[in-house]
């Protein structure tokens, strides 16, 4: 997944990276947008919801401790099963996916799904 940087216009890059919340809580896998000409960063725009919902447990909870996001979030889970070799998804994840990439208007990723769910309900039919 890819955008247009704001600051400078070059392409963004999708990664998932290490946040550090209140200095003692380290949140692994959030879903950001690097531009690596300019150095800007940016969260994916679906999981700011789910982070600050993430954020406000997180500050109820005491203690130093290490969490990965992908347990608050289904987009990040995805995310992570989808760097795996070979992505496993049901149906109805793949059409998660495709929607996603759809309302992000990632036209090449969306041909990614569409290819993998192809084959997907192929398997299903033999």
């Amino acid at each position: 997944m890819e955008k247009q940087c704001n600051r400078c216009g070059h392409v963004m890059h999708l990664y998932l990276r290490k946040l550090v919340y209140m200095n003692h809580t380290q949140i692994e896998h959030v879903p950001m947008y690097w531009c690596c000409y300019c150095g800007h960063h940016e969260l994916v725009e679906q999981i700011k919801e789910e982070l600050k919902q993430c954020l406000q447990r997180l500050h109820t909870e005491k203690g130093t401790k290490a969490i990965s996001f992908a347990e608050h979030s289904i987009f990040t889970r995805m995310m992570l099963k989808t760097c795996a070799q070979k992505p496993c998804f049901t149906v109805d994840e793949w059409l998660d996916l495709y929607l996603l990439a759809k309302s992000l208007g990632d036209k090449q990723w969306l041909r990614q799904v569409l290819v993998s769910l192809r084959e997907v309900a192929r398997s299903k039919c033999e």
